[in-house]
């Protein structure tokens, strides 16, 4: 059977070479051997020939989206000799920012008020680590009935709970102490990583909006770190916080780009990158050294470990000395929007066994692929999103549960949700 990837890949014939001796043996197989691997080994590849141009010693991946590209990387610096160390540092948004809440520093506590999928008074609570006795607490002082904290709100239902909490004083008692904890655990945790005994360092993460990086820099410049910080990424959505000491470089898109921003799927990027251990929840000192404490779930660690396999089989083939060149990143954004904007329906349900949670305590979980009915593909798209402004996004990979739904003209809800992202990500640059 032809290779639905083969007209891409042969833009480059030493990747061919590889792709072409491919004996996976089902669909998941596939997909990691002509699609992931690549793209990922060619990211790595951007990212430590960027390294080495600028004549960084240290780079740090972020967990847990930097985890194969930490280790791909190891190899890389190894074969070219470059003299880089590749660090994988344990971090997460719940962790990094609940040391800096206490600063009140309003990008971070404004994040602490988006909106996700599930909207609920726990839930929100629970982005900053309050337990039911902390929570009940904050209940009182708003006159909120515990009884309703895990009842589903809409989004203006779930914008007045919030500027409710704002205005408590209870709730930002609470908060403020559970955040100096937090901050002495982070500050020691950098220490001992090392990020200050160098004039620059890198930062490698996915995306998608320079967050974790505009929170590392103000935890840095807290302790008085002076260190330049380089973050990598493969892609922008929004606009990153500008700082003096922070630069932001962006290797398939950046957020002027809105064409690709409205066939990537950030939410599948994640999932297909994610390391096989728990989110980083805070750290603790053990034996004097400071180690990181994982939330209890872990995101399919089969499927994390079985990437990692197939994409160092890759490597076997790949010369860690191969030149980056600027044909490599038309190649990975074609190879991704052959899958993420029109995957066949075997390649979505193999992806299907992929949760995904779109709130930063990570809460709950839903598979990344979700069949549905016409009804609700079409509430997606541009009509009912101008006009039912108060809906939430019914898909965490629209293209790919469109794949597995049955539905009768299925291209009319692909690029019809397509044109929709497009409209309306133009609107708001107004």
């Amino acid at each position: 059977m032809r290779n639905r990837y083969e007209k891409i890949l042969k833009q480059d014939s030493d990747l061919w070479a590889i792709i072409s001796d491919s004996n996976q043996q089902n669909t998941f197989d596939e997909i990691a051997w002509n699609v992931i691997s690549p793209v990922i080994i060619l990211y790595t590849l951007w990212i430590v020939t960027e390294a080495e141009k600028y004549g960084l010693k240290r780079l740090y991946f972020f967990a847990r989206d930097g985890y194969l590209m930490q280790k791909i990387a190891e190899v890389l610096c190894r074969t070219r000799k470059n003299g880089i160390i590749c660090s994988y540092f344990f971090c997460s948004r719940y962790a990094l920012r609940m040391a800096s809440y206490h600063f009140f520093d309003e990008t971070a506590y404004e994040r602490l008020f988006l909106h996700a999928y599930q909207l609920t008074a726990c839930s929100m609570l629970k982005r900053a680590g309050f337990d039911v006795n902390e929570r009940k607490r904050v209940y009182a002082d708003i006159s909120f009935q515990f009884e309703q904290e895990q009842k589903t709100m809409g989004r203006a239902e779930f914008d007045s709970f919030c500027t409710k909490i704002r205005n408590s004083a209870v709730f930002r008692e609470i908060l403020l102490y559970k955040s100096e904890s937090a901050y002495s655990d982070m500050i020691a945790y950098i220490r001992q990583e090392e990020m200050q005994k160098y004039d620059t360092i890198g930062i490698v993460d996915l995306g998608w909006t320079g967050s974790l990086q505009a929170t590392l820099r103000r935890l840095l410049d807290s302790d008085h770190i002076c260190t330049k910080v380089i973050g990598f990424y493969m892609g922008m959505l929004d606009r990153p916080p500008k700082h003096d000491s922070s630069v932001y470089y962006t290797w398939l898109f950046d957020e002027n780009e809105l064409y690709v921003k409205a066939w990537f799927s950030h939410n599948l990027m994640e999932c297909i990158c994610s390391a096989p251990h728990g989110m980083t929840m805070g750290y603790q000192n053990c034996q004097g050294k400071m180690i990181p404490i994982f939330a209890e779930r872990e995101n399919q660690p089969e499927l994390s470990e079985k990437i990692q396999h197939i994409i160092f089989q890759f490597m076997g083939f790949f010369h860690g000395n191969t030149a980056y060149q600027k044909h490599h990143k038309k190649i990975a954004l074609h190879l991704l929007k052959k899958l993420m904007l029109s995957p066949t329906a075997q390649e979505a349900e193999s992806l299907s066994r992929y949760s995904f949670c779109d709130d930063v305590g990570e809460q709950y979980h839903r598979s990344i692929v979700q069949s549905g009915k016409p009804k609700d593909f079409r509430r997606e798209l541009l009509f009912c999103k101008l006009f039912y402004r108060d809906s939430t996004d019914g898909f965490y990979w629209y293209y790919g549960s469109v794949a597995v739904s049955r539905l009768s003209i299925k291209i009319f809800y692909r690029y019809g949700y397509l044109l929709t992202r497009y409209i309306i990500m133009k609107l708001k640059r107004r």
